[in-house]
């Protein structure tokens, strides 16, 4: 398969966050808002040694497991936009549940995941050496 360039990923992209649904999010889309300054609350719930072997930037990580108990930790009203990702989408899929039972109104998953974010050759930071 074919790599898209950046700059393809931006175009197609689109959408503003100012437009709230319950669609996932693409990475095209997330590049776009961070490039531009809008970017939501970014959530990696992936567990703490994944996240240090690379995750997007600007994301927090709080392990779905440890969500319920640490959702203070958020930092943003329930009404603010929460875009969440795990490795392939299904921790993601639990967190997004979870926030939306504590009353967490805008949140969304990352379309693919990770897994997508690594398709398409886009950044991760690395915070220990592979």
């Amino acid at each position: 398969m074919r790599k898209a360039p950046l700059a393809v990923l931006l175009m197609l992209a689109g959408a503003s966050p100012a437009m709230a649904t319950d669609a996932p999010v693409a990475a095209a889309q997330w590049v776009q808002w961070q490039q531009a300054g809008h970017a939501p609350l970014l959530l990696d719930v992936r567990h703490t040694d994944e996240f240090h072997d690379g995750h997007m930037a600007g994301a927090l990580n709080i392990p779905v497991g440890q969500l319920a108990s640490r959702v203070g930790v958020l930092g943003v009203p329930r009404g603010h936009e929460i875009v969440v990702y795990c490795a392939s989408g299904r921790r993601a899929a639990r967190a997004q549940d979870t926030l939306q039972s504590l009353g967490y109104t805008h949140v969304r998953l990352l379309d693919g995941s990770l897994s997508a974010w690594r398709q398409w050759n886009l950044p991760l930071v690395r915070e220990r050496a592979s």
